[in-house]
């Protein structure tokens, strides 16, 4: 079992106060060498989800921070309507570098469809101890 450390402004994707999504959108990307992580995981905290349409998370990486190349998608979460709360992405450097063996940014990126999506949320990634 692992042990994780707390929040790190340093290492947050998303911040909760930017308000709601209602459509598609990915985030700045943060420089952040997942291939040498080891154990980590994104916390993602839904503050308000609309009754009606899709949403799902995802932690993508590419080999930039401006994400300018292809980005990957290394593990989501999908947030069932009217549903707050937090849930997890497990990551590590060895799965993400089966799948992106570039790797040398991250980001949270939202996908929502449907009619009428909301969804209000902040993320971030906390490192195992070791």
């Amino acid at each position: 079992m692992s042990m994780y450390v707390t929040f790190d402004k340093q290492l947050e994707l998303r911040d909760v106060a930017d308000g709601a999504e209602t459509s598609t959108a990915a985030e700045t990307g943060l420089a952040f060498d997942p291939l040498e992580a080891g154990d980590f995981k994104a916390i993602i905290y839904v503050t308000a989800r609309a009754s009606t349409g899709t949403v799902s998370i995802a932690i993508e990486t590419d080999a930039t921070e401006g994400f300018g190349g292809s980005p990957v998608s290394v593990g989501s979460v999908t947030i069932p309507v009217s549903t707050i709360g937090v849930f997890e992405i497990p990551l590590s450097s060895s799965q993400i570098a089966g799948l992106d063996p570039d790797a040398a940014a991250i980001r949270v990126k939202a996908t929502l469809g449907g009619t009428t999506p909301s969804v209000t949320y902040g993320a971030y990634l906390v490192p195992a101890v070791r």
